[in-house]
């Protein structure tokens, strides 16, 4: 007698949606589920562009704040030459290519979920169609199972005080470019204020500040016509709560070295890595059965979390010229705030955001006039010209399609951002409603999480014991709820990766990839080595060349070097005091000395190919041996190539904002195994001819964890009538 397959309704066909579909039909044997998914709108990818011009939630030219190891599932591994963030767009075509590497599913494009209710055991869902904009007939089904993978992006929100605000408003999402943002999307000319404002101090906010400044900062200094008029005239003010550790996308492996005493001091030539590559990694985990460390936050565990940001960023960020920042006094036994973000620390240090701490309360729309209260301090933000809010979303319209009654047994707290519904086995079923599934129903869901997710549904579906036993015995549901009012609760409830991953593998009986010769626990958390028991040969391949493709960059990056160029590129940011030593061999060239400030400003690239680049301006007064003396200023542009991993120099034209040709490019030496008692610097080496002239240079890099302490470098200048060194350190 043949079984006949199990219907199953996907609502949403983004990374949750599409791995769930791809589990359920290539993780057990044919016909055993039959899956359509549902999709509201005309693409796949939910979040996620699938091309650089879409227009979705996402500005497809933002890059990943988790590296392409971890934005990825076990089955199919990114290509290696994408970057290690990969750009929102490339995210999107990622899926497109997951669909065609693990077809087998209908998606229903353009049609949304309007109703789904349990009867007698099976579901009731009513489609409504929109071809081409336009509202076409509901349509009813009849599904075994349902799961929702929309996620927690119902709906933006934004405060109604603002609503009739003078200048405009958009939430963080809604945000691709200044000028956009200035007019209201060209529906009218900027306003007269000067102070973009960013609401909100967590992930969003600081990667809507820094994307902010760094197009502001573009803009002043990018050579021929800008799209923002006056641009130097503007600043970024960002209002937030509480302090926020922000990571760079590279940290630091090794951010310290052992001493013969036993104590620890900065490494200054630590290797470097994506972040999760060194923050993800099971080795961090005491042994025994793993503990969530995530959840409740108490004082110890708190100071622990900030005393491993203070190693790996370099500072306690006291030194950022604000207090708002600072980690430092009582704030090191609160919960830990963390973001991600490259450049925003630099522009902080170098006023081009201002930080105010603080709660938006209200307004004087008459004065375009924002109100901050911080504690009893009454606070205003004057001269607006318009206001971001990266204040999170409202889960509740993913839910509108179920009824009332069903939401109240699952508990639905609209108010809850962390978990609006009580649901067991890490957010993925609630016991009592078994054929009702959740995918990547919580924050910040990682697609490694979502695919065992997946697997679990699939697996209680298909009446497997273990499965069954493990719903029946689970715990996380009740201490789920009490999360939701626990003022020590995580910034991200479920943010222990090792822990959820290592829980589902026990109950899905899934064995960890170990490295050749492990013998126990160890190594970096990745989806790659936790594939299906029933993986077929094709799943298998693709886990074993994304292993592949991570331990190549673990060599790379502590044989070659690989990343210290990013790294070093990074941290050149922002505002440096300079001091320059000129030693001439020859009576007819005199020595001397400048003391002056130099300036890495941050611009979009002025060239394809090229990742980041700087407009380099220093400016000093130098000193001869003969008695002179006299200002001087220099430009140049600075680039970084990811493809080449390289850091480049480059002169600039009579405008001094326009790229002339390459000066030199940097030649990382890695340096013997540090001692206990010798740190040394990375060193960077480089050659350019000058007509009869020879430019020898070499460069030095202190670290301290992802900050640079200080750095320098030394011409060797030799040829016909030339015949000195120029010594030049750079200090905070």
């Amino acid at each position: 007698m043949t079984t006949k397959p199990k219907t199953v309704c996907i609502v949403g066909a983004g990374p949750s949606g599409l791995v769930a579909a791809k589990t359920l039909i290539h993780d057990h044997p044919k016909d055993t589920f039959h899956v359509t998914i549902f999709e509201a709108l005309d693409r796949i990818g939910g979040l996620w562009p699938v091309s650089e011009t879409d227009q979705g939630m996402i500005n497809p030219d933002m890059c990943t704040n988790q590296s392409k190891h971890t934005v990825s599932f076990s089955d199919l591994a990114w290509a290696e030459e994408i970057p290690s963030f990969p750009k929102a767009w490339q995210v999107g075509q990622y899926l497109e290519r997951y669909i065609k590497t693990y077809p087998g599913y209908e998606i229903r494009k353009n049609t949304r979920i309007v109703k789904a209710e349990q009867d007698n055991g099976r579901w009731r869902v009513q489609t409504q169609a929109s071809p081409n904009g336009s509202s076409g007939q509901v349509q009813n089904h009849e599904f075994d199972h349902l799961i929702i993978t929309s996620g927690f992006f119902g709906k933006p929100k934004i405060p109604d005080m603002l609503r009739d605000f003078s200048t405009p408003v958009f939430h963080s999402s809604q945000v691709r470019d200044v000028k956009s943002l200035l007019t209201d999307n060209h529906k009218t000319l900027p306003a007269p204020g000067r102070n973009i404002v960013v609401v909100g101090g967590q992930m969003s906010g600081v990667e809507i500040a820094a994307s902010i400044a760094l197009q502001v900062s573009s803009a002043e200094n990018s050579p021929g016509a800008v799209d923002v008029p006056e641009e130097k005239t503007y600043k970024i003010i960002h209002v937030v709560q509480n302090p926020v550790w922000v990571m760079p996308l590279f940290f630091p492996n090794n951010p310290n070295l052992d001493t013969k005493d036993g104590t620890k001091k900065p490494n200054p030539s630590p290797n470097f890595l994506p972040v999760d590559l060194v923050t993800y990694n099971l080795g961090w985990k005491p042994p025994g059965p793993i503990e969530n460390s995530s959840g409740h936050i108490s004082e110890d565990a708190a100071r622990m979390t900030h005393d491993f940001m203070n190693t790996y960023i370099g500072s306690d960020q006291s030194d950022l010229g604000t207090q708002n920042l600072a980690m430092t006094g009582e704030v090191r036994t609160q919960v830990p705030y963390l973001a991600v973000s490259d450049q925003y620390t630099e522009f902080v240090r170098s006023g081009k955001i201002k930080t105010i701490r603080g709660k938006v309360t209200g307004t004087d729309k008459t004065a375009g006039t924002l109100l901050v209260k911080d504690g009893q301090e009454q606070k205003t933000i004057e001269d607006v010209a318009a206001v971001i809010f990266a204040t999170g979303y409202n889960a509740a319209p993913s839910l509108d399609f179920l009824p009332k009654d069903l939401l109240s047994s699952l508990q639905f707290d609209p108010q809850s951002d962390a978990f609006p519904l009580a649901l067991n086995i890490h957010s993925t079923v609630n016991a009592a409603l078994p054929s009702l599934g959740f995918v990547g129903f919580y924050r910040s869901p990682y697609w490694g999480v979502m695919e065992m997710q997946a697997r679990c549904l699939g697996t209680l579906w298909s009446d497997n014991k273990q499965a069954a036993q493990a719903l029946a015995e689970d715990e996380t549901l009740s201490s789920m709820l009490a999360l939701r009012s626990d003022p020590r609760r995580a910034q991200f409830p479920m943010g222990d990766y090792a822990h959820l991953m290592e829980s589902f593998a026990s109950i899905l009986d899934i064995q960890r990839v170990e490295p050749k010769g492990s013998t126990g626990r160890t190594g970096l958390v990745l989806p790659s080595r936790y594939f299906s028991p029933t993986a077929s040969a094709l799943e298998i391949a693709e886990a074993e060349k994304a292993r592949d493709i991570i331990t190549s960059t673990m060599h790379d990056s502590t044989t070659k070097g690989r990343f210290v160029a990013r790294a070093a590129f990074r941290a050149m940011q922002g505002d440096w005091k300079l001091e320059r030593t000129i030693t001439s061999r020859i009576a007819s060239y005199p020595s001397g000395t400048l003391s002056g400030e130099a300036e890495f400003r941050p611009r979009a690239p002025t060239e394809m190919g090229v990742d980041m680049e700087y407009l380099y301006l220093e400016n000093g007064e130098f000193s001869a041996s003969n008695g002179f003396s006299f200002s001087a200023k220099r430009s140049y542009a600075h680039r970084y190539t990811s493809t080449t991993d390289t850091l480049s120099v480059w002169f600039t034209k009579a405008d001094h904002k326009t790229v002339d040709y390459l000066f030199h490019e940097l030649e990382f030496t890695v340096p013997l195994t540090p001692s206990t008692s010798e740190a040394r610097p990375w060193k960077a080496k480089s050659s350019h001819l000058c007509i009869e002239d020879l430019y020898d240079v070499a460069y030095e890099f202190w670290f301290q964890g992802t900050t640079l302490r200080e750095w320098c470098l030394e011409y060797s200048v030799r040829g016909p009538a030339k015949d000195y060194t120029i010594r030049s350190v750079y200090r905070r």
